[in-house]
């Protein structure tokens, strides 16, 4: 029988902190040894409990979630995850908080402590994930301007020994698909920070809920030589542009014309999510063939695995970042075991892949 999960949760409000209490342990996998009323309390209670993670809002008293993760992070470092509230203002301060070292993030149900049963499972399974399988120190990239390589030598690619991987060689690239999920603002913020300012168009679903993607896109172009932005129903696909899937629309490739253009649709969940990766691989398959590159980075599950199958058919080389630099090695493996794969390469290693690759 596996050991419980030693949990501490921070929150200023008591009612939310008994029912996150009783939520957590009703699934007897928990335990949760302490519950911090600000960030100073939760400092203390990991300096001296040293819990497997910690659950942590970012509007406290006394000391906020944001300086408290720091201190944890330099003190005492842990798995962190946020539960915030869904503002403007929640998403600004937790997008901060994973990019201070927080592995994931859930928001608190509209009601919040009287509606926690409709996250309960989702909140225990990421829980669970973190703390039995994540490789969640991410080491983060530099908010520096980054110099750009001439590339890499396919002999110097550190490559996992399971498969023989197809030689990365220059070839006509004029889309590139990219997906991620868990871990997947550390990793694509390496990924992006580092690519030139006219590498082919990156079409890119990361898992995130409405108001995050918008804010992440923003705070991405503000460090990428690229235009980075929240896609717009419609937006012509342009060199030197990468576009997010906001959250809570499906997004696809559709032709006009001579050009291709986006759709950004309300729509149902497809492999659980929306947006999804698989819907967004699927159109790049239909439309780019053997002229698209598909990248697929830390997540958890399988979605952009089956999508990126139908890409790998029509000929699209498609990337995936390797076990030992993923967060979580769900969607990257997903992938691998579909033989979708050609190469999987470190999170460090994949931006010079898709330059030398002709993105």
């Amino acid at each position: 029988m596996l050991k419980k999960i030693k949990v501490v949760i921070a929150d200023d409000s008591a009612f939310f902190r008994q029912v996150l209490k009783t939520v957590l342990e009703e699934s007897r996998k928990i335990v949760v040894v302490a519950a911090a009323k600000n960030g100073k309390e939760a400092v203390e209670f990991v300096k001296t409990l040293n819990p497997d993670i910690l659950i942590l809002d970012c509007d406290m008293p006394v000391m906020n979630g944001l300086d408290a993760l720091k201190r944890v992070m330099d003190e005492n470092p842990l798995p962190v995850l946020m539960f915030s509230a869904l503002t403007q203002e929640g998403a600004k301060e937790t997008l901060t908080a994973l990019s201070l070292g927080a592995v994931d993030f859930l928001l608190k149900p509209a009601g919040h402590a009287h509606a926690l049963d409709e996250v309960a499972e989702e909140l225990i399974k990421k829980i669970e994930t973190i703390v039995r399988q994540a490789k969640w120190r991410v080491s983060l990239p530099s908010v520096n301007r980054p110099k750009l390589s001439n590339g890499v030598e396919t002999e110097n690619v550190q490559v996992q020994d399971r498969r023989p991987a197809v030689e990365l060689r220059r070839r006509t690239v004029d889309l590139i698909a990219m997906g991620s999920s868990t871990g997947g603002v550390q990793a694509s913020t390496r990924v992006l920070m580092a690519l030139p300012e006219n590498t082919a168009p990156i079409v890119w679903v990361q898992h995130m809920p409405p108001e995050f993607t918008k804010n992440f896109a923003e705070r991405l172009n503000g460090l990428c030589q690229m235009e980075v932005k929240e896609a717009k129903d419609g937006d012509l696909v342009k060199r030197g542009i990468c576009y997010l899937a906001p959250g809570g629309f499906q997004m696809r490739l559709l032709k006009k014309g001579n050009d291709y253009c986006v759709s950004v649709k309300l729509g149902e969940k497809v492999s659980g999510q929306c947006p999804s990766c698989n819907v967004l691989f699927d159109s790049a398959a239909e439309y780019f063939g053997d002229n698209a590159l598909g990248i697929i980075l830390t997540g958890m599950g399988d979605d952009g695995a089956s999508g990126l199958a139908k890409m790998h058919q029509k000929g699209a080389y498609v990337i995936g970042q390797n076990e030992k630099s993923c967060v979580v090695y769900g969607m990257p493996k997903a992938a691998y075991n579909l033989g979708a794969v050609d190469i999987e390469l470190d999170i460090q290693e994949i931006s010079d892949a898709i330059i030398k690759a002709g993105g």
